[in-house]
């Protein structure tokens, strides 16, 4: 290969890479997905023809057709035994038929649940288990109270109770609607959430009046707390977290630090108030490692003021 045919394909590769990078839907994934393969039949919604209220969208087309988890999550309801019949008003139990219920957390605490009914056979799922994104739940059929093969998928803000929580589950599956915005804070002396552990198994950790002694009461473990600040013990040399009401030893804590976006270039000082220059810090997003009197530490004593900054807070 000589000079000329190497550069030619070295630049051929880089418009590639161009091209990828900047093709829509490339960049982070979609909390929600479309859950089959088939064209919709049907929307959310009053049908003024018959008078009643439909409460998700129709998927439908012809073949053997998975149907997937629209979102990571974990089985709710796994209903199964009901006939592909194929027609209105079949003998099944159920007018869904064969149907899933999967339960979704979104990043900023949200809960919903979708719905996929009139499954063909046997479900690919169970209760309790959990599930990724695009995850087999089972096949499109016509179980249930079904005129024709098709998926009925739902969307419920909540769990589902009834039809009050349902919401139309399109402009959620087509990246209008983000289930998970972003949301900032505004300075309040927290820089970290800490979620109670315990290294041997036990139930509780130890609550501490002051850093390493002073017990004054326990925690449970699997709640979490807002940290506000952090201290060694001189005595052993080991890290406690203040979590408001006291102190926390550093093992029977696992820490989630907020995040600090800065949209340009900063100037940050070696301590809060400080009028020493340490460095420039460039647009990006970086880890908070303290919060003290409206100033953020980024690390190695890099502070920034609370208001130069959009601070992403932790649950």
């Amino acid at each position: 290969m000589n000079k000329l045919t190497k550069i030619l394909v070295a630049l051929a590769l880089m418009l590639t890479l161009v091209v990828t990078l900047n093709t829509p839907g490339a960049s982070a994934a979609q909390f929600f997905v479309k859950p089959s393969a088939g064209s919709y039949t049907s929307t959310f919604g009053y049908r003024a023809s018959t008078g009643t209220y439909h409460y998700g969208i129709d998927i439908a087309t012809s073949g053997t057709v998975a149907v997937n988890a629209s979102a990571a999550g974990t089985v709710r309801v796994a209903a199964n035994g009901c006939a592909d019949v194929g027609f209105y008003g079949s003998t099944c139990n159920s007018g869904w038929g064969n149907y899933v219920i999967v339960t979704h957390n979104a990043a900023n605490g949200q809960v919903f649940e979708t719905v996929y009914a009139h499954l063909k056979g046997a479900l690919s799922v169970s209760v309790g288990q959990k599930v990724s994104q695009g995850q087999r739940l089972g096949t499109m059929g016509s179980s249930g109270s079904s005129t024709g093969q098709h998926l009925h998928f739902e969307l419920h803000k909540g769990m589902r109770s009834g039809s009050s929580t349902a919401v139309d589950p399109m402009p959620y599956i087509t990246g209008q609607i983000d289930p998970s915005p972003v949301s900032y804070h505004t300075y309040d002396g927290t820089w970290a959430v800490v979620k109670i552990v315990h290294p041997n198994g036990g139930s509780t950790a130890n609550l501490f009046q002051h850093v390493g002694y002073g017990i004054i009461g326990t925690l449970p473990v699997g709640n979490t707390y807002k940290v506000y600040d952090q201290a060694v013990f001189s005595a052993d040399n080991t890290k406690y977290y203040n979590v408001g009401p006291g102190y926390i030893h550093n093992a029977y804590g696992a820490i989630n630090n907020h995040h600090a976006v800065v949209d340009a270039s900063i100037t940050t000082y070696t301590q809060p108030n400080g009028t020493v220059v340490n460095r420039t810090v460039t647009k990006g997003t970086y880890r908070i490692h303290a919060a003290k009197d409206g100033w953020y530490d980024l690390g190695a004593s890099t502070w920034v003021k609370a208001d130069k900054i959009k601070v992403i807070k932790n649950p």
